[in-house]
């Protein structure tokens, strides 16, 4: 296996290790080494400045986040994260898609998201939730057109853990840390990963 992927499972493994144990400062700081470290693994294997870019806003929404699911710490971590899948969907586009995959999945998907607003459609500060979710939604509608299986995986799992910080944040249901980021961290090297099989 890449050695810096190994770096990469090493610091996910330390990190939910620490999360898990309650070490606070010690979990913050693996965790903003996470990304870093697969931009390193992206670098070393080709040209990919969308997914640098992508994985650079992730970096500095995991250091918001790291100040918690409230305030406006939280509201400028969504924002970094939203920008990340921006970036990720530009480069999605530049590969080109199957829109009629991405027009079912997008319309599959729209069910869920239905589902998303009866639950927290009335509440206060619900549009930025919504807005969030119908990003991540088009883009997870893009990686099925992409016809990517690692992709598919890795965003299905972006979504399980972005809903997982939602739920905590609504204080509707608190769910554990290591729950969030075990899935986030997959997540995300799975979408590295199958970008740089395409």
């Amino acid at each position: 296996m890449n050695t810096i992927l190994l770096v990469y499972l090493g610091i996910s493994f330390t990190h939910l290790s620490f999360r898990s144990e309650g070490y606070q400062f010690l979990g913050d700081l693996t965790k903003v080494l996470l990304m870093p470290t697969l931009m390193l693994f992206l670098m070393q294997q080709g040209n990919y400045p969308l997914l640098l870019a992508a994985l650079l806003f992730a970096t500095i929404a995991d250091a918001l986040l790291n100040k918690g699911h409230q305030g406006s710490h939280f509201f400028w971590g969504m924002a970094s994260f939203a920008v990340c899948h921006i970036f990720y969907g530009i480069h999605v586009l530049s590969l080109g898609v199957d829109w009629i995959l991405t027009a079912i999945a997008f319309a599959g998907l729209m069910i869920p998201y239905s589902l998303l607003y009866r639950l927290i459609g009335k509440q206060k500060g619900a549009a930025k939730y919504l807005a969030y979710a119908m990003l991540l939604f088009m883009l997870a509608s893009l990686l099925t057109g992409l016809a990517s299986l690692l992709c598919i995986m890795g965003i299905v799992l972006f979504i399980i853990s972005d809903t997982m910080i939602g739920l905590d944040s609504l204080e509707i249901r608190h769910i554990s840390n290591t729950s969030e980021m075990g899935s986030y961290i997959l997540a995300q090297l799975l979408l590295v990963l199958g970008f740089t099989a395409l």
